[in-house]
């Protein structure tokens, strides 16, 4: 018989979508017939015809697995947030710690560097220091047009952006290291207001990807803008 005969079959005026239809609202049918399940054949992907029970077998087996299939994954996926959680609460004891600007600086390029394994790290503010620094040459910029239209997009979003620099933006960021830099997380540094971009850069081009999720880069900005706000 042909699939298009399949489709067509009609048996005492009943077509299959009869049959089909009668079963959706009896769902209960083969339990006062429980002798045809074993009669019924189905085919099976092997080229055998097995028996409608046994099709079910492999249908519960083959739906079992994908379902512990996405348990595993849902633990992995817990077990790293712990690990994230863990990651962040002690960096925010690190910032905790500071006193000063300097401080601050040196604390978040230690932590991200030491617990999130970041290749390069770069901190520019657009706001002035209260008082004198030794990063003030390189750590604060101007937000002038100039910068708007290099980062026009993490200004506009003002939220995390992952992926893959362009050169003029890698350039600017991580100057002689640029070329390495194969991906980076470009972070809003916010207290009620953004005033700083975190940079976080990596030689892997997976490291930081689009598809990413960046909550955890949220409060990591927010952490940071929250220790550098009374130095500002």
């Amino acid at each position: 018989m042909s699939s298009h005969q399949g489709k067509d079959l009609n048996i005492d005026g009943a077509s299959e979508k009869d049959v089909a239809e009668f079963l959706q609202k009896h769902p209960r049918f083969f339990e006062n017939n429980i002798n045809l399940l074993a009669e019924m054949r189905l085919p099976h992907p092997s080229g055998t015809a097995v028996s409608l029970i046994e099709r079910q077998v492999n249908i519960l087996r083959d739906n079992n697995q994908k379902l512990e299939q996405k348990l595993n994954n849902l633990i992995q996926i817990a077990r790293d947030n712990d690990k994230l959680n863990a990651r962040i609460q002690k960096m925010a004891l690190a910032l905790m710690e500071t006193t000063s600007l300097d401080e601050v600086f040196y604390a978040v390029q230690d932590s991200l560097r030491s617990e999130f394994l970041a290749d390069s790290v770069v901190l520019r503010l657009f706001n002035s220091p209260e008082q004198a620094s030794d990063v003030n040459d390189v750590a604060f910029i101007t937000r002038d047009e100039m910068l708007e239209q290099l980062f026009s997009k993490f200004f506009r979003q003002k939220k995390p952006l992952c992926g893959a620099l362009d050169e003029a933006q890698a350039r600017f960021l991580f100057v002689d290291a640029a070329t390495d830099i194969a991906s980076a997380a470009l972070v809003p540094v916010c207290d009620k207001e953004c005033f700083g971009l975190l940079a976080i850069g990596s030689y892997d081009e997976q490291r930081f990807n689009p598809a990413m999720g960046t909550v955890f880069l949220s409060h990591i900005g927010d952490m940071v803008g929250r220790t550098l706000r009374p130095h500002l």
